[in-house]
């Protein structure tokens, strides 16, 4: 498992746009022409463009001080800035870091399944409409859980430590008294070992049977 917190080195490229009064402001020029996007080229291209038009007045006022360049070359400066950090994440992607991608899909993942967790505690009714913890479902939001009181034996399979006669047994047995409320009362009920229902804290929910 990916840990929610693992570093992960990022494209540098966006740094350049933070160079002062918009020298910088090339940057998604740069990323646009290295992943082919000319969306990218064409927003680095107008902001150069504005920064220009205010050095090119700046200079052809002649005076100290002339607020339409200023406010010209800062327009540009910050929408090169934006761009280039807006557009960082897309650009690693399309330039196909297999860590990053790993990273953002196990991180999603990780969000998912506590999302789904809470919704089983505080909208049971809800979590079983939209399929929470049934992979067995097709479009099913199973949310990599599984709902013990609900799910198929070959969706119980899945679960680390479930065999096929487990499966088969937990089945029976919630057919019989109507499904069990929490991990705790499976464990108990079936007489499990410690250690497998440890293994399965975090893996599975129990909604309301259907």
């Amino acid at each position: 498992m990916v840990s929610e917190n693992l570093p992960v080195r990022r494209s540098r490229w966006p740094y350049i746009s933070l160079i002062p009064i918009g020298f910088g402001a090339w940057a998604p020029i740069y990323a646009g022409v290295k992943a082919r996007v000319g969306s990218w080229i064409a927003l680095g291209t107008l902001w150069s463009v504005i920064v220009v038009a205010g050095f090119t007045k700046s200079a052809i006022s002649g005076t100290g001080k002339d607020d339409v360049a200023g406010m010209l070359m800062v327009v540009g400066w910050i929408g090169a800035v934006a761009t280039s950090f807006m557009i960082r994440s897309a650009y690693e992607r399309r330039m196909g870091s297999p860590l990053l991608t790993a990273t953002e899909a196990a991180e999603q993942r990780l969000r998912d399944r506590r999302r789904a967790f809470a919704l089983a505690h505080e909208n049971p009714s809800l979590a079983r409409e939209i399929g929470v913890g049934r992979p067995d479902e097709a479009g099913a939001a199973a949310a990599g859980l599984v709902d013990v009181n609900n799910a198929s034996v070959t969706a119980l399979l899945g679960l680390p430590g479930i065999d096929g006669d487990l499966a088969t047994r937990m089945i029976e047995i919630r057919d019989r008294i109507g499904g069990f409320s929490s991990l705790e009362d499976l464990g108990e009920t079936l007489d499990l070992d410690g250690g497998l229902v440890e293994r399965l804290r975090g893996a599975v929910v129990f909604l309301p049977r259907a």
